[in-house]
C-alpha cells in the first residue's frame, strides 16, 4: 500500500512539474522580456544568445560589431519603453507610448505621436 502510495504521489508531482515547465515554454514572451534577455546576453557579451532573439530574416544586418557597440554603450541602469506603430494605408503612422506599470499590470497608453514624414523610414 505504501509503495501505491509513493508512485501516486511522484507521478502527480512529475506531472505537475512537467505542466509548469510545458506552461513556461508556450507562453509568448512579450516585448519587456525580449529586451531583458537581449541586454543580459550583450551585457555578458554573448552574441550568438543576443542574435536568437533576433528575427532569422534580420540577424544579417545586425552584426557582431553592432553588439559590441550596444555593450559599449550601456550603463548599469536601463528602463524599458514598449511602443505600438500604428501604420495606415494612406501612409500615415501614428506612435503610441505603452506603459505596463499600472496596478492591474495592463498596458496603458501615456503618449501618442504622429510620426513626421522625415522618421516613417526608420519604422520600414
Amino acid at each position: 500500500m505504501k509503495t501505491r502510495n509513493i508512485i501516486i504521489t511522484v507521478s502527480v508531482l512529475l506531472n505537475v512539474v512537467l505542466g509548469v515547465l510545458f506552461y513556461n515554454e508556450t507562453i509568448k514572451k512579450g516585448p519587456d522580456d525580449v529586451g531583458l534577455f537581449f541586454k543580459s546576453a550583450v551585457q555578458v557579451e554573448n552574441y550568438v544568445r543576443a542574435k536568437t532573439l533576433i528575427d532569422e530574416g534580420r540577424q544579417e544586418y545586425i552584426s557582431d560589431e553592432t553588439l559590441k557597440a550596444v555593450h559599449e554603450v550601456m550603463s548599469a541602469g536601463t528602463s524599458f519603453k514598449t511602443y505600438q506603430l500604428l501604420e495606415f494605408d494612406n501612409g500615415e503612422m501614428v506612435l503610441l507610448n505603452l506603459h505596463n506599470n499600472t496596478p492591474d499590470r495592463k498596458y496603458k497608453i501615456q503618449d501618442v505621436v504622429i510620426v513626421p514624414d522625415e522618421l516613417k523610414s526608420i519604422f520600414k
